[in-house]
């Protein structure tokens, strides 16, 4: 007994410490998420997305803006979103259906595109056009996840975010308020941007998701200079290599989708049809 007990200890000091080895992270949590909708869909439309742009001198909600002008913060953006051209801070708005959440100004397409890669021109905008900062937009539709499986969703915003999944039991956000430089975050252990704002998150976990559509929800904002809203995924348990979701993951609206008869009834409705074509053929003859 006493020999056994001195391998049984061995062996949990050999496991905690190759657990405890630099490099091998520990698993994160899982929070199971169901689809609103359930089924397979893979030919996705794009997304709906509403972009505002405002003065420089436009006074938001935040301090920052009540002193400097422009958009600084996720209550900046929602009020500048909320604006009619009556409104005198108001520049321009454009509503748009966009293959993919991938949107960057020419600062960043410039200075930062060869290392997050290049970004489509928001909505708002056209190369070369002057101008282009201090402006928001809200991205919503459905992600179609095709495979079940654990995923993450990964943001990159300049200068911040809000950004929100719901199923069908139950929803995730996170978010970065204030202004930061260009970063990709999602769904982990708790972070702060080079700037020095927490990150806030409503779980440090990785998402298992199964076939079918989930809502979502993103807003973000650019104030000054450089100006990027990524959406992305990692897909696991394995490369977790990441990528820009591709359009046909994404929905402007849930795809009706045919609810299955019981069978009784399956049986009812096919005998009708039957006898309805029955009755036709002796009409016609």
């Amino acid at each position: 007994m006493f020999k056994k007990a001195i391998r049984r200890c061995a062996w949990y000091t050999l496991v905690s410490g190759l657990l405890a080895v630099p490099g091998i992270p520990a698993a994160n949590a899982v929070v199971i998420l169901t689809p609103v909708v359930s089924g397979v869909f893979n030919n996705g439309n794009g997304v709906n997305s509403h972009w505002v742009q405002v003065q420089n001198t436009w006074r938001g909600p935040s301090a920052f803006s009540q002193s400097y002008g422009g958009i600084s913060s996720i209550a900046d953006a929602n009020a500048a979103l909320g604006l009619t051209s009556a409104d005198p801070g108001f520049m321009r708005s454009a509503d748009a259906v966009m293959g993919t959440v991938n949107a960057g100004n020419d600062v960043y397409n410039t200075q930062w595109g060869a290392t997050w890669g290049t970004a489509n021109m928001p909505p708002l905008f056209n190369t070369g056009d002057l101008h282009q900062e201090n402006y928001a937009g809200h991205v919503t539709g459905y992600i179609a996840v095709t495979q079940p499986g654990d995923y993450n969703f990964g943001v990159m915003a300049d200068d911040g975010f809000s950004f929100a999944i719901q199923g069908a039991n139950g929803s995730e956000s996170m978010s970065l308020d204030g202004m930061n430089p260009r970063d990709r975050y999602g769904f982990g252990p708790a972070e702060t941007s080079r700037s020095g704002n927490a990150v806030y998150k409503s779980c440090n976990c990785d998402l298992a998701l199964q076939q079918g559509l989930y809502r979502f929800d993103l807003v973000g904002y650019n104030r000054l200079q450089a100006g990027v809203l990524n959406l992305g995924w990692w897909v696991g348990p394995n490369t977790w290599a990441f990528e820009t979701i591709p359009q046909q993951n994404l929905y402007t609206a849930a795809p009706s989708v045919p609810v299955p008869l019981p069978g009784a009834l399956w049986l009812m409705v096919s005998g009708l049809v039957g006898l309805g074509t029955i009755r036709t053929r002796r009409r016609r003859g």
